[in-house]
């Protein structure tokens, strides 16, 4: 039976389903990039109506310094969004704040302009109004579509409520003068430029799907569908950090499916295949969103509890196990269902160490004595000690 195509409403639901936390970060990422871009561009920029100024003849240079000012304001607030993108937080509001902000400096300078030097100026800029496409495209380095979608329309609508206000203006304080200098008032203009940064917004919608795409693919196992080792070791040592710099609690738990060896060779390894496609799924559905799981070799996964105790990790992974076991997995070679068991060893910061390589060694360790004491079973860390920090042999 063909795949019934997703209803209108199940797509924009989709749509608007916010990112993935790796995807967060990537963006995160992006964000800083502009950040460090938008504060380097302002400064730059405040050269240009101090050197404008400079040059100008007197009847001229009260423009210019409404341009200094406006862009020593711009220099202010980028400083400002600078200092927040810097914590490392993951702020769900900033992304679109930003963004938001980048498009509505565009338009408050275009205000600036048109009511102190000449609507038309506004309306017929061939630099700023441009600025709005480059703030659209740096919308893609956010790796969130609603970021981007709502950031262009935004630009739509401000950019008419611009034009609109201009157009007001034109035939009261407009002279012959401005005419010439700034060219004239056309509202086919003004829609040209409306439905050029309607294309622009969809394009780097479709853009960021592509982006999100990518990257999806390039952090997944391709057997399983959990993200790989080698994203695992990036994404798991920036989370202890993380964790050290705000003091929030964060375990890892190994996992490995007992006998996975013996069940290749009395089941096949087809049916092998889709036994850790089964193990990985029962860890997905049972964790959530801003947790992670990650096919670490062969047979085995881990998984990242962000902002989870010693113990909420060592129930969470108990009953995972409990899941697993009792899921029968049909086989080809045998008449009945078979099952797997997983063991698994947990370890929590900073009770187990203050590294990554720390807790993953611990909950290697621990893995390997659920292995040696029987299998199918969780071994986490005693939940009545104190932190390895507050211990007397690891103060130096």
């Amino acid at each position: 039976m063909a795949p019934v195509p997703p209803t209108i409403g199940q797509r924009i639901r989709s749509f608007w389903e916010r990112p993935d936390d790796f995807l967060v970060d990537a963006g995160k990422a992006g964000e800083l990039l502009i950040a460090r871009i938008r504060l380097g561009v302002t400064l730059v920029l405040l050269l240009i109506p101090l050197v404008s100024y400079a040059l100008a003849p007197p009847a001229e240079r009260e423009q210019h310094l409404t341009g200094f000012f406006i862009t020593l304001f711009a220099v202010a607030v980028a400083a400002l969004v600078f200092m927040l993108v810097a914590r490392d937080r993951r702020e769900r509001w900033l992304p679109l704040a930003t963004s938001l902000l980048d498009v509505s400096l565009i338009s408050f300078a275009l205000v600036i302009y048109g009511l102190n030097v000449s609507p038309l100026q506004a309306v017929n800029s061939l630099v700023t109004f441009d600025t709005y496409f480059l703030a659209i495209a740096a919308t893609c380095l956010r790796y969130d579509r609603r970021v981007t979608l709502v950031a262009g329309l935004a630009a739509v609508a401000q950019y008419l409520l611009v034009v609109a206000l201009m157009a007001t203006l034109v035939g009261k304080v407009v002279t012959s003068e401005e005419l010439e200098r700034y060219g004239q008032f056309l509202w086919s203009d003004q829609m040209a430029r409306l439905i050029n940064l309607t294309i622009a917004t969809a394009i780097a919608v479709h853009i960021v799907r592509a982006m999100q795409r990518q990257r999806e693919l390039s952090t997944a196992d391709p057997l399983t569908g959990v993200f790989n080792r080698r994203f695992f070791d990036d994404y798991f040592a920036s989370e202890v950090q993380r964790a050290d710099r705000y003091q929030s609690p964060i375990a890892v738990a190994m996992i490995d499916v007992d006998h996975f060896k013996r069940f290749n060779d009395i089941h096949g390894h087809a049916t092998g295949d889709r036994a850790l496609r089964n193990v990985a799924r029962a860890l997905q559905k049972a964790i959530r969103r801003s947790d992670l799981v990650a096919r670490y070799g062969g047979e085995e996964f881990v998984v990242i509890f962000r902002e989870t105790s010693a113990e909420q990790a060592m129930e969470r992974v108990e009953q995972i196990r409990r899941a697993i076991e009792a899921e029968p997995l049909l086989t080809a070679r045998t008449t009945g269902p078979a099952r797997v068991t997983v063991s698994a060893g947990v370890a929590s910061w900073p009770a187990d160490g203050l590294t990554g390589d720390d807790l993953l060694g611990r909950a290697d360790q621990r893995l390997f004595e659920a292995k040696h004491a029987g299998r199918n079973r969780v071994i986490g860390p005693p939940l009545d000690r104190p932190p390895l920090a507050a211990m007397p042999d690891a103060a130096g």
